[in-house]
């Protein structure tokens, strides 16, 4: 069960990818550095239900890393058979403008926008919006840095 939820949460940071939408957020704060998964959900309507991201705290807090050379990676933590495990995946991002995109590795190739809603010194808040029959639905992933 823990391996599909993480491997749902991967696709869906690779759809999330980083832009930012609001006039006030200017997205000079560099995106660069440690990012911890905090919280994640969807949103429809004006309206967000999230909860909490779920660590196997005891083997290591899951993060996503952004270098400076345009590169990424995602580290994903579990325990299989009582022993901690490391999942770890990347590729390479873009930021342009308010825009993250993010292209994963030779498994997943094809690169994914995302709308960056909040980026300062301490949160990134990320979404990417679709529509479901006829209603617009935004996954959403926020981070803290570390």
């Amino acid at each position: 069960m823990k391996k599909n939820y993480i491997l749902f949460l991967f696709v869906a940071v690779l759809g999330l990818a980083i832009s930012s939408c609001s006039s006030d957020n200017d997205n000079d704060a560099s995106i660069v550095g440690k990012w911890a998964f905090s919280q994640y959900g969807i949103g429809a309507g004006g309206q967000e239900a999230l909860q909490d991201h779920d660590n196997e705290i005891e083997c290591g807090k899951d993060y996503m890393e952004f270098f400076a050379d345009g590169t990424y990676k995602v580290i994903l933590f579990d325990k299989e058979n009582g022993k901690c495990v490391t999942i770890q995946d990347g590729g390479q991002y873009t930021k342009n403008g308010s825009t993250l995109t993010l292209k994963g590795s030779e498994e997943e190739p094809e690169a994914v926008d995302s709308e960056i809603v909040i980026l300062d010194d301490s949160t990134l808040k990320t979404q990417r919006s679709y529509e479901v029959e006829k209603v617009k639905v935004s996954e959403i992933f926020i981070y803290k840095k570390i």
